[in-house]
């Protein structure tokens, strides 16, 4: 059973370096509130928070302050129940596209023009550092090409690795490489030892 640790509108931060559990930035669950919210307003939120906590026990907050780490349980469970809550079958895609919207700047967008896919995806994995405890990137690739391999994240779940992919597709379609396309050849989900992503464009 996960213990939310809340006060009021907004949860308390974990301490990255001696909880117990995986966890990640506060932005992953900003990034959800802002997609329900946008689709279903403040009454689907609060559908949201209300069945994630009969269901699983998780309080949510109203609302997340920047700076802090939650339970990465927290993230992908809320995910699972929007898209039971309010469908469609692809509610994780949908999800994945409109979190990269909301994670990369304006500024950093038009940094991106110049780039590669391949380069998003190198310095994606020294940023997933600081996004997640858990978890690490091997990223490799040529013009036209790139695989990155997901070791050892502290969550197995189906649905983060569907949003996960089309988060990494919107952001290679933001360097500009408008046949960008992101396929998950193996997931630990289902059954294999790693989640491996490649990309073409």
């Amino acid at each position: 059973m996960t213990v939310a640790c809340s006060t009021g509108r907004h949860v308390l931060a974990y301490d990255c370096s001696v909880a117990p559990e995986p966890l990640s930035y506060t932005t992953a669950l900003q990034s959800t509130r802002q997609f329900v919210l946008e689709r279903h307003g403040e009454a689907g939120w609060a559908r949201l928070r209300d069945a994630v906590r009969e269901r699983h026990d998780i309080a949510l907050p109203p609302e997340f302050e920047t700076g802090g780490w939650l339970p990465t349980a927290w993230f992908t469970t809320a995910l699972n129940v929007g898209r039971d809550l309010f469908g469609p079958p692809d509610f994780h895609e949908r999800y994945g596209r409109a979190a990269a919207e909301y994670e990369v700047s304006w500024m950093h967008r038009v940094a991106l023009r110049f780039t590669s896919p391949l380069w998003l995806l190198e310095r994606g994995a020294e940023y997933w550092k600081r996004a997640h405890s858990t978890g690490r990137w091997e990223v490799e690739g040529r013009k036209g090409f790139v695989r990155g391999t997901l070791r050892d994240f502290g969550v197995v779940d189906a649905g983060y690795c569907d949003s996960l992919r089309a988060w990494l597709l919107r952001a290679c379609l933001m360097t500009g490489a408008s046949r960008s396309f992101v396929a998950e050849r193996s997931c630990r989900a289902r059954g294999a030892d790693v989640c491996l992503f490649e990309g073409t464009w």
